[in-house]
């Protein structure tokens, strides 16, 4: 006959506790108990469930710990009906609102689950209703009352220290150390709050850096991750616990990085800024967000390990559907590296073909076009807010000399509340105008070198991540059509507004194919014609012949007036 089983259940509520003795304590006295009720009842030791750095105290372990576990495997049967929980005391157990906690406790019972406690080896379990059974819930019901009584205490000493630090860091002085306020969550892993103010820590801040380095230069969370595990030991503290995960790639972009940090006490937010050492600075985080927010690259396999430099970043569409292009390995034996791009209208359901073409005549002709163009002095582009900027100072101007003659004290409320809202929106078109201004920026400076020594054929260079990247930042979108079987035609758009269009003829394995640009919108003609593109003035007659003549006639015989050049 099977034996009933137990298990144990052992939590402590703090990262500083998991470093001192709770754990210690609660494992050493359930390792003892557990052994000694085993023999006891004659029952078969099974597993033990932990919740580190779990509070009780509004019932997380009960939702989302180890405890909430234990709870779903005895309602899907996985822990049978009959089974013991050893815990060392019941708040461990709970030390929510005491109805909460024995609602909970009891539904267990009711379940077959029969608890036994180490500290004072009492047994819960479901009997009939007597004298006993009735003291020993309302023991149980005093004890969670309790316990919820001292969480109750210990939680207004932890808000009312933590907003004391708050203040003391609102008025701290440039320069004055920054003290740690761990009362309402942990620092960030990079940093060392040990004495008590916060500082970089010495082996973690660096990796901190390293990790947004490879960020910039458009290393997937994955490939992160790999290097992580490669590279460096990874922290021993929180819930991490000395592993490195696909959460410490994908989380590090935040506030933080810049300096900040959002506490969060009874439903109000504060935010502190220069609380932690910064890595970047808050353009460069904005920066780097909007890059993150495109896709990077991640291969899926070994197997298929090439870097397409267009597809995966929401920049390559087909004209024909409006489907996203994406990469597929070549299968010509002696190219094993090449890839081609296809529409993925099959896997969206759309009324489109299959079609694709190389990507590699392609990577090379935009590479030599953005080259020629990042270099150009162009005149400056607006980013298209700076009306509404104004417009809102206006409005501010007219509300401030409101207030001004206002008399009552609701209608000055009202107005201040309107001007609030308009200085929240001119702070995001102000944000808007500066990631523009900084794309410009990078779209007419020196660093593009590389995409002219790039080695188009070497599809396993890591190099391709930060090109990939930065073609993100200048191209907008790229609508790929096939004209007929022997060309297809791209229309490229800047994130300046500016438009490109080329041709490219009979590309396949076997044939080199020829890329034909539009004279009128490039810089360096001799250039571009050395490196093999052929400039065309009047592009629109390979991509659509017959329209091209149409349009060309009707100007003909309707020939533009002053007025017509003019509104143009």
């Amino acid at each position: 006959m099977e034996r009933p089983r137990i298990y144990s259940y052992v939590r402590f509520s703090s990262e500083r506790q998991s470093k001192g003795t709770s754990i210690e304590r609660q494992k050493s006295n359930i390792d003892k108990m557990v052994k000694k009720i085993a023999q006891e009842h004659d029952l078969e030791i099974f597993e033990e469930y932990r919740d580190f750095g779990v509070s009780a105290f509004k019932g997380k372990n009960a939702t989302e710990g180890a405890l909430a576990d234990f709870i779903h495997h005895v309602d899907t049967g996985k822990i049978p009906s009959g089974s013991y929980l050893l815990i060392e005391s019941l708040d461990r157990f709970s030390r929510a609102n005491p109805m909460v906690a024995v609602n909970m406790f009891t539904s267990l019972l009711l379940k077959g689950i029969v608890v036994i406690t180490g500290i004072d080896n009492q047994i819960y379990r479901e009997t009939k209703v007597n004298n006993d059974t009735l003291q020993q819930l309302m023991y149980s019901v005093m004890l969670f009352s309790r316990a919820n009584d001292e969480s109750e205490t210990k939680s207004h000493r932890t808000i009312a220290s933590a907003l004391n630090k708050i203040k003391r860091h609102k008025a701290r002085q440039l320069g004055d150390p920054v003290v740690a306020i761990k009362e309402l969550g942990m620092d960030k892993w990079w940093t060392d709050s040990s004495s008590g103010f916060v500082k970089p820590h010495p082996v973690y801040y660096p990796i901190a850096q390293k990790m947004i380095e490879l960020k910039q230069k458009g290393y997937s969370n994955r490939l992160i991750l790999a290097y992580l595990k490669e590279n460096h030991p990874a922290p021993a503290q929180g819930r991490s616990r000395g592993k490195w995960n696909i959460q410490h790639a994908s989380r590090i972009i935040e506030p933080a990085i810049h300096g900040q940090k959002v506490i969060n006490v009874n439903g109000e937010s504060y935010t502190l800024d220069d609380y932690y050492p910064a890595i970047v600075t808050k353009d460069e985080y904005e920066r780097l967000k909007f890059q993150i927010g495109n896709k990077s690259f991640a291969p899926l396999k070994e197997a298929n390990p090439e870097i397409p430099l267009l597809s995966g970043i929401g920049i390559l569409y087909c004209k024909h559907c409006g489907c996203h292009m994406f990469k597929m390995k070549s299968t010509v034996k002696n190219q094993p590296f090449a890839y081609r791009y296809v529409c993925s209208s099959r896997d969206s359901h759309r009324n489109c073909s299959k079609w694709g073409f190389r990507a590699r005549t392609l990577e090379l002709a935009l590479l030599q076009l953005l080259a020629d163009r990042v270099f150009v002095e162009s005149s400056p582009v607006m980013s298209g807010v700076e009306h509404l900027i104004t417009d809102i100072d206006e409005q501010i101007a007219n509300y401030l000399v409101a207030i001004g003659s206002a008399k009552s004290p609701a209608m000055i409320n009202k107005l201040t509340e309107l001007i609030d809202g308009l200085e929240n929106q001119k702070a995001d078109y102000l944000k808007q105008k500066q990631i523009h201004d900084d794309q410009m920026v990078r779209m007419n400076t020196a660093g593009w070198d590389k995409f002219k020594q790039l080695d188009i054929d070497d599809t396993q260079n890591v190099d391709r991540l930060e090109i990939r990247a930065s073609i993100k930042t200048v191209i907008k979108r790229i609508d790929c059509q096939q004209i007929d079987p022997a060309h297809n035609c791209f229309f490229v758009t800047y994130r300046d507004g500016r438009t490109q269009k080329l041709v490219i003829k009979k590309d396949t394995a076997w044939t080199k194919g020829r890329v034909y640009i539009d004279s009128t919108t490039v810089t360096n003609e001799q250039l571009l014609e050395s490196e093999g593109l052929v400039m065309h003035s009047h592009i629109d007659i390979m991509i659509d012949r017959e329209r091209f003549f149409r349009e060309h006639q009707a100007r003909s015989e309707h020939p533009p007036t002053i007025i017509d050049r003019l509104t143009e």
